[in-house]
């Protein structure tokens, strides 16, 4: 199954809930790889005792101009097709604009002559490795063994060849590169590293590819949600979280995307005493709870706030063991998540659009550059 976790808005949780989603069923026996498609701000490393196995640079193709066999003024092609202005006709000669160009390919493809050749741009590093996973992360006993004296969470290399595995790889964005997907691209194309064979992980029931992606519904979230089985949307109870969260939905309908919503930290900031509604017998009803049921749209787990997970992901330790609350939460969000993959079926939701261009094709609606 390649789950993409997703949001419409920064700070709502997405990566704390895609590790130790990944964590949770690597240390279940299933076959995981985590994929940090995030590449401007990756962070999910930072939870994990990866240890790296490949780095490999992502280049972009751009193009050069042979101006001895470029006709200049008297074609102009290259310049007229380019739909980025990656190239520009000025006084007799044809300029390039590398920093604009998404490597199409069209310039080159209308050119009479043969004229335009290819260079190449760094956009960033593509990095793969595993990471060995330890039981029961979160409990209190644990996280103290774990951290060493500068409270960052250990690198676990005690951890025995038989622990769980997880594969993990993400991208680093070339500090000044503007243009995430391709890096994005890369990432997910990346073949997994091999797992050591006593790892119980190597071969397991079920096998998944879990995606941290970016936020928003900007072009790089567009690439990374994109051709995956389910897309997990996690929101905040708050009014900016579900404002962001209708938009999320609606790229979902949009590209046509099977999608299910998990609340995380529910119950954030209710007030200790009951309100008057609620001394007077109105049940206070969650807004983001609430509007998922009016959509039809399956809420596939809430997830409490805890002040215990807080204090343990604030040391970079994994939070689904850190209360149990929060522990019950994240089984039952990996059940859920266990049986669609055995069924190879996941969730619907309703595909309310009135967009016209939700009749065209996957591929035509996904910016895959």
């Amino acid at each position: 199954m390649k789950l993409a976790i997703a949001s419409g808005k920064g700070g709502t949780g997405k990566t704390t809930v895609a590790v130790n989603l990944a964590a949770l069923l690597a240390a279940r026996g299933h076959q995981v790889t985590l994929a940090d498609c995030d590449v401007e701000e990756p962070n999910a490393h930072l939870f994990l005792p990866v240890e790296w196995k490949t780095r490999e640079q992502c280049t972009l193709p751009v193009p050069k101009v042979n101006e001895t066999l470029c006709l200049g003024a008297a074609c102009r092609r290259c310049v007229d097709a380019c739909r980025f202005k990656a190239l520009a006709f000025m006084g007799d000669a044809v300029l390039d604009f590398p920093d604009l160009c998404h490597g199409c390919g069209l310039c080159a493809l209308v050119c009479p002559t043969g004229a335009m050749t290819y260079a190449t741009r760094l956009v960033g590093e593509v990095r793969g490795g595993i990471a060995r996973i330890r039981p029961a992360m979160g409990a209190s006993a644990d996280r103290v063994n774990m951290a060493d004296r500068t409270g960052r969470p250990d690198r676990a290399p005690d951890l025995p060849a038989t622990a769980p595995v997880l594969r993990f790889r993400d991208g680093v964005l070339r500090i000044g590169e503007a243009m995430a997907t391709p890096l994005i691209k890369a990432v997910k194309d990346m073949p997994p590293p091999a797992v050591p064979p006593g790892a119980p992980s190597a071969q397991g029931p079920c096998a998944f590819v879990i995606r941290d992606c970016p936020p928003g519904v900007a072009c790089a979230a567009i690439n990374a949600v994109h051709d995956a089985d389910l897309l997990l949307l996690v929101a905040e109870p708050s009014p900016f979280g579900l404002h962001d969260l209708r938009l999320a939905v609606g790229l979902a309908r949009h590209l046509r995307l099977s999608h299910a919503v998990v609340l995380n930290r529910a119950g954030m900031g209710l007030p200790s005493a009951p309100s008057s509604a609620e001394a007077a017998g109105i049940p206070a009803g969650d807004p983001v709870q609430d509007w998922t049921a009016r959509e039809g749209v399956p809420l596939l787990g809430v997830i409490p706030f805890s002040r215990a997970a807080a204090e343990c992901g604030a040391t970079g330790s994994l939070v689904h063991d850190a209360a149990p609350e929060v522990r019950a939460a994240y089984a039952g969000l990996a059940d859920a998540l266990e049986n669609l993959a055995r069924v190879a079926k996941p969730v619907t939701a309703p595909m309310v659009t009135d967009d016209p261009a939700a009749t065209t094709s996957a591929k035509e609606r996904t910016c895959d550059r």
